[in-house]
This record gives structure tokens, sequence and C-alpha cells, in this order.
């Protein structure tokens, strides 16, 4: 293990703190004057600050203060530990069980968690767990910022950087397909099978465009050589409202399997066959930060979500 600078001992909070406001403010007179310092003041703790880990934090010009890339992964960093400072805070200040924060995406909530929390008896266990559900990319950044203890989803690794891959515990879980379905009222629900051609040809609901299933199906139907059908309903990260969709207007859906054998979808909706059509399957695992990893409450949910996806 390397050697930790004897320096670092003497950094407070408020120091670590420091890079989010240069980040926000691009000035050291601004950052002074959101903490009520003088720019002499906050100049000396951004000195000490890069004293303390030895390198160059923040490069200074006349047109203002800006993270250099080392300064990017020290703000990365310490925004977690901060977060991790004030759950703590707050956790402390109750006399209730810590609260595990995990992320999601709606999928997920419709089997995977509800099992594993089954499995662990959360109610007996002496954890509370508070779930939010999103798109992956607003979820994988609240894990890098500390908002999150855990996320339990897909990932879009092609497109992490290297550096903050390297920041997180990731255990593989179980994948899903994602699959095209309408109502078992739709004309298309008798068919042995539909092109890609015939499917864009009927309304569709989507996904909005700042999903990744909805860049999964732009690309599938491109790879059919036709244009994604353009959809009459969008829906944010929100497969309820797609299989509500299907069911009273008879609009197309593409949604993950799992969605499908819900007791929400009760049986009204169904898969179509779409030979040409290839949808890469979903794969779903859990991830942390590797600093956090820990944690009990943690290790008990990861042990859950094993054995209910086994």
């Amino acid at each position: 293990m390397p050697s930790i600078s004897p320096h670092l001992d003497h950094l407070r909070l408020r120091q670590l703190r420091l890079l989010e406001l240069i980040d926000r403010h691009r000035s050291l007179r601004a950052v002074g004057e959101a903490m009520n310092l003088t720019q002499p003041a906050v100049s000396q703790m951004l000195k000490d600050l890069e004293y303390a880990f030895g390198v160059t934090l923040v490069d200074r010009s006349v047109r203002g203060a800006a993270l250099t890339p080392l300064g990017r992964v020290a703000l990365q960093r310490a925004r977690a530990g901060l977060a991790v400072f004030d759950h703590l805070a707050a956790d402390l200040a109750t006399d209730l069980p810590s609260v595990v924060r995990v992320g999601t995406n709606p999928a997920s909530l419709f089997r995977l968690l509800p099992a594993a929390l089954r499995q662990l008896e959360a109610h007996r266990a002496g954890i509370r767990f508070r779930l939010e559900a999103g798109t992956v990319d607003n979820m994988m950044s609240r894990l890098l910022d500390g908002e999150l203890d855990c996320y339990v989803g897909r990932v879009d690794w092609a497109a992490m950087p290297a550096e903050v891959a390297d920041l997180l515990r990731y255990e593989p879980l179980t994948e899903t397909d994602l699959v095209v379905a309408c109502s078992v009222d739709h004309p298309l629900a008798q068919r042995a099978e539909v092109l890609a051609t015939e499917l864009t040809q009927w309304p569709w609901a989507l996904p909005s465009g700042d999903t990744n299933n909805r860049g999964t199906i732009e690309t599938a139907f491109r790879n059919c050589g036709v244009s994604a059908p353009l959809p009459v309903v969008e829906v944010s990260a929100d497969p309820t409202s797609q299989l509500i969709l299907a069911q009273e207007i008879e609009l197309l859906i593409c949604v993950p399997r799992v969605v499908l054998d819900s007791q929400i979808a009760g049986g009204r909706i169904v898969p179509l066959v779409t030979p040409d059509l290839f949808l890469p399957p979903i794969r779903i695992c859990a991830v942390t930060l590797k600093e956090i990893d820990d944690l009990p409450a943690l290790h008990l949910l990861r042990d859950a979500l094993l054995q209910v996806c086994r």
C-alpha cells in the first residue's frame, strides 16, 4: 500500500469543498464571497490542499480559475467522500437505523429489487432502504457523487472513462431481453412473426431520447436498413406507462421482457417475434464505490440480489 502524506491529516472538510466551489464559480474571489473569506485566505487554502496532495489541482490565470485534469479526479472523489460524511451526520442525528440509498432503473423495480428485499427480510434486518429510479446516466452520476450507496441496473461501460470505472466495484447479476410487444387486441398480436419494415408502419410509444433503451431500439432498426419509428408518445424511463399506452391506445412498445412477466402487464401485453430486429440483452449489475463497499448493509443487499438471480 502506498504511503499516505502526513500533510493530509491537517486537511479540513471545507478545503475539500473548495474544489466544488472553484469548479462552480471559476474565480477565487467569487469563492471567497461564497465562503465569507478573503481572496488571499482562499488562495492559502488552495495552496495547502495542493501541498497535501503534492499535485496542481487548479490552473490560475487572469481569466479565472479552472480545475486541472487531476483536479477533476480529486473533485469526483471528494464529492463522494463528502456525501458519505453528510449522510453519516444525518443518520447519527436520528435514533433510526441507517438508510441504504439504492438507485435503479424502473424495470428492476418490477421483480429484482422487491424479490431481493423479500429474501433479505428487510423489515427484520434493522436496515432502511431508499429506492430511487431513473435513467442510467442519472443514477450513475449520483452514485459517483456519493448521493447513492448502490446502483442496480444496466451500465454503459463503453461511454465510461477508464479512470471513473476504476472507482467502482461491479457485480454481474442477470440479463433480460428487450422485446417488441403490443396489446392482445392489436392486429399484429396473432402474427407468427413481424419484420422491421412492417413494424415502422404502426404507431409506437417509446422511451425518451435520453435513455439507453431508446438508443438500442433505434440502432436495431438502422441495422435492418430502415429508419427507427417516430413515436406518437415518448415516455421518460417508465415501462409501466408504456404498458398502459399499449393496452389503452394499442401502440407498439419495446420493453424489458421482465416487465411483460409482471402482474402489471396482467397477460394483456404479448411479445412479438421479430426475426430480423436484433435487440441485444440488457445485463443488470450491482455497482458501488470501492471506498464504501465494506458497508455490511451493502454486503447483505448484494448477497440477496445474487441469491434471487441464481
